[in-house]
């Protein structure tokens, strides 16, 4: 985390904001009730921790995934994923199999990236 204040996003509500939230819970479930905890408690801490962990991700990245998601249907000519469901059904896309290829791998990065940023990583490590 950077010491420097971030601009805020939350108007009209005060601070702390959604995010400063969720980790202020998080850093008290891994950080103050972790170390005490044992066996499953500890492992149920860690889970809730690892959540809240993604929560941070998916709200820190959600105008700019949701942006290029919508850019990546565009470009596909679709407007939502019931039609780009619908229309890889129907075989449109079996021309523009690498182009719907990168783009569902475009997706699945992004989720990665808020899911589990390691294994997003290691995604791109492993592509050739």
């Amino acid at each position: 985390m950077s010491d420097e204040p971030r601009p805020r996003t939350n108007w009209p509500h005060d601070v702390p904001d959604a995010r400063e939230l969720v980790e202020a819970v998080r850093d008290y479930l891994a950080d103050d009730l972790g170390p005490r905890a044992e066996g499953r408690d500890r492992f149920l801490l860690r889970v809730a921790a690892n959540a809240l962990s993604i929560a941070v991700r998916e709200l820190e990245a959600q105008p700019t995934d949701a942006a290029a998601h919508r850019e990546r249907l565009a470009a596909l000519g679709v407007d939502s994923e019931q039609a780009l469901s619908d229309a890889i059904r129907d075989g449109r896309f079996d021309e523009r199999r690498r182009e719907l290829v990168e783009a569902l791998w475009q997706t699945t990065l992004a989720k990665l990236a808020v899911a589990n940023p390691r294994y997003r990583d290691e995604s791109l490590e492993a592509r050739p």
